[in-house]
């Protein structure tokens, strides 16, 4: 079922015009008025994106819902189990879930997902704290208008008016909220939902100049000029991205011309994403990244439709790329995020992955959906990335409650080409107020990917040691060799290669790795440990195919 009408206006004429109008009466934001009549029908509904997943449905169907791994029981919308934290509450009230049980095709399916809905409303779940926060609310108005035509078909008249009903109320409560929650991507998603709804809803034009105005000031400010999202997380820029192509292909299907500003924030955020996307398909996991499904990061690229290749090179945002033969580097060097832009970023300034054909090998640790404090804490720091520690303290100081004490006020990078290998120079001063230390950082690839050349080099007469650290992808296996400087590193499948350390012994540590994609799974890590006995102590390093 999709959203079509019979007049092609333009946003640049101002707002479509209705053949018909609902009477205008109530609620009043901004000079704009806002309905309060419950519609008899929708004008149409958005097309769906994001394909669902049927095995998940069946989990639902059988009283569970599934969220970041976990499951846990949802019998009844009256009776919410006390297990329930805030992240899974969020999608709970969210329904990003109905897509799941759309997917399994069945009316059964069907049933369940209404009765879901009617319990939901009648247990006067819509006052809930978390329910009623802007980006929760309009994700469910989104999930509602998308799944409109699975959930009515052939559905009691009851339902319906109930369903038509709860949006018209819930349009008009997210009217006022759209703009007023946190100032980040959520944010995005609030403006999203009232879009729909100012599309789908009859008398909904006023909903489509709100979302409309606030969603153009919110990219002018989040997205910045290489396409990056200012979150500096890749899933987030990829999330984000999605939201924008799904309204691009709701104007599409409404016959609506697409806002200028927004056909362009896609086709800058189109090559960043791919920068971010490792050979396997998923993501780097900087910042709170997990690696998302490479199926769905393929389904948003290709509707986005940006011809051309990942950005190598993104100085706003602060990442690059190398790329040479199977071999890819991706690397953190920009100043981190603030807290408005990303509450729970980490420390990991300088730190970078690195893959070989579809086997990752150097990683980060990444970080799980629902992440207890303890967990956060710990996958926040330096030491949970790739990168140069300083007496175990980390890079910027994390704040336990979001956002940082302390970070780097300067972060600069270049890059150049020598000999057709490709070099990348980066340095920041995050240690120089606990130690009045910089950390320089320069690697380089070969032409032909089978080698990578590093060095490190703490400038200043502070701290004590320094830990070097590589965490490797788990299904990478390390042996030290009997020099204790090298070690060979076998991936699953794919050529081995071998880390030399030029000047230092090496030990191989416990880590942890998180993608989402699989629970917690143990891996090891390469550590390159050293005295600060001078003011400019280097540590020189090598991975080289075998």
């Amino acid at each position: 079922m999709s959203l079509t009408t019979s007049y092609r206006p333009s946003f640049a004429g101002g707002l479509r015009q209705l053949a018909k109008k609902s009477p205008l009466a109530g609620l009043s934001i901004g000079g704009l008025t806002f309905g309060e009549r419950s519609p008899s029908h929708l004008l149409g509904t958005p097309p769906e994106l994001m394909l669902g997943d049927a095995a998940t449905g069946q989990i639902i169907m059988a009283g569970s819902l599934v969220c970041g791994g976990q499951r846990l029981p949802l019998v009844s919308m009256s009776d919410l189990t006390k297990q329930a934290g805030e992240h899974w509450l969020q999608h709970l009230h969210g329904f990003s879930w109905l897509r799941h049980l759309r997917r399994t095709g069945s009316l059964q399916a069907r049933r369940h997902a209404r009765s879901l809905i009617t319990g939901w409303i009648e247990a006067n779940r819509q006052n809930d704290a978390i329910a009623k926060r802007p980006e929760v609310l309009g994700r469910r108005l989104e999930s509602w208008l998308t799944h409109f035509g699975f959930l009515a078909i052939d559905a009691p008249n009851e339902f319906t008016e109930l369903l038509l009903s709860e949006l018209a109320k819930e349009a008009r409560r997210l009217a006022k909220r759209a703009a007023k929650g946190k100032a980040d991507a959520d944010r995005i998603a609030a403006l999203k939902g009232l879009i729909y709804c100012g599309i789908a809803l009859p008398a909904g034009d006023n909903y489509l100049h709100l979302g409309l105005r606030h969603l153009e000031t919110e990219l002018a400010r989040q997205i910045q000029a290489d396409g990056g999202h200012f979150s500096r997380n890749p899933l987030i820029h990829f999330n984000v991205l999605q939201e924008l192509v799904a309204l691009r292909e709701t104007f599409k299907a409404a016959h609506f011309d697409t806002p200028l500003w927004l056909a362009g924030a896609i086709t800058r955020m189109a090559p960043m994403l791919r920068a971010f996307r490792h050979a396997d398909g998923g993501l780097a996991l900087f910042n709170g990244a997990r690696a998302g499904k490479p199926t769905d990061i393929d389904a948003v690229l290709s509707k986005a439709d940006v011809k051309g290749k990942a950005l190598s090179s993104a100085p706003h945002s602060g990442f690059h790329r190398l790329s040479a033969g199977r071999t890819q580097i991706i690397l953190d060097a920009g100043a981190p995020p603030s807290k408005d832009a990303n509450k729970w970023a980490h420390a990991g300034t300088l730190a970078f992955e690195m893959s070989a054909g579809h086997d990752r090998i150097i990683v980060n640790c990444g970080m799980p959906e629902m992440a207890p404090p303890d967990w956060r804490q710990a996958l926040r720091s330096t030491a949970a990335h790739s990168t140069i520690v300083v007496d175990d303290v980390n890079s910027s100081q994390i704040n336990l409650d979001g956002g940082y004490l302390r970070s780097p006020g300067h972060v600069t990078s270049s890059r150049r080409e020598i000999d057709s290998s490709t070099i990348i120079e980066a340095s920041y001063n995050g240690y120089n107020k606990p130690f009045g230390l910089t950390h320089r950082r320069l690697i380089m690839l070969a032409p032909d990917g089978g080698e990578i050349q590093g060095e490190d080099n703490l400038i200043g007469t502070g701290g004590h040691r320094f830990s070097l650290r590589f965490h490797l992808h788990p299904n990478v296996q390390a042996t030290v060799l009997q020099d204790k400087c090298s070690a060979l590193l076998k991936p699953r499948r794919g050529k081995g290669w071998r880390f030399t350390s030029t000047d230092r012994s090496i030990a191989l540590e416990e880590s942890i790795y998180f993608d989402g994609n699989q629970p917690r799974r143990r891996t090891q890590q390469i550590v390159v440990f050293g005295p600060l006995a001078s003011a400019s102590e280097i540590s020189k390093w090598r991975f080289s195919r075998i």
